[in-house]
């Protein structure tokens, strides 16, 4: 999986891996202002930037987006994949949960 930073271009989609609240970009964190975005919620990429209080830290990264509301907004950028990388998600897990309860698991193997 690779980093949406990497593999979008502004104006692409992504989804959001993993829940969390945020407030509008340039607006200081209040739970009033928060959006919740959840596992799933399609976005539109707009582009990133890299927050001065992280330094060279990954979780530094952040990706800008677009959300359904229109307004725009900042998050790190594990919390999101590309529409394909969610496809191939989808479709891996799917089968996970559909085999009879008799049958094992595929394992994976890595390397």
């Amino acid at each position: 999986m690779m980093s949406v930073i990497l593999e979008c271009q502004p104006g692409d989609a992504l989804v959001c891996i993993q829940a969390f609240h945020a407030s509008p970009e340039g607006a200081a964190f209040s739970w009033t202002t928060s959006c919740h975005f959840h596992v799933g919620q399609r976005l539109r990429y707009l582009g990133s930037a890299q927050d001065a209080h992280f330094g060279d830290r990954p979780n530094g990264w952040l990706v800008r987006f677009e959300a359904g509301d229109g307004r725009c907004y900042a998050a790190t950028q594990t919390y999101f994949v590309t529409n394909e990388c969610w496809q191939g998600l989808e479709s891996f897990f799917g089968k996970q949960f559909q085999q009879p309860s008799g049958n094992q698991s595929q394992v994976m193997e890595i390397g």
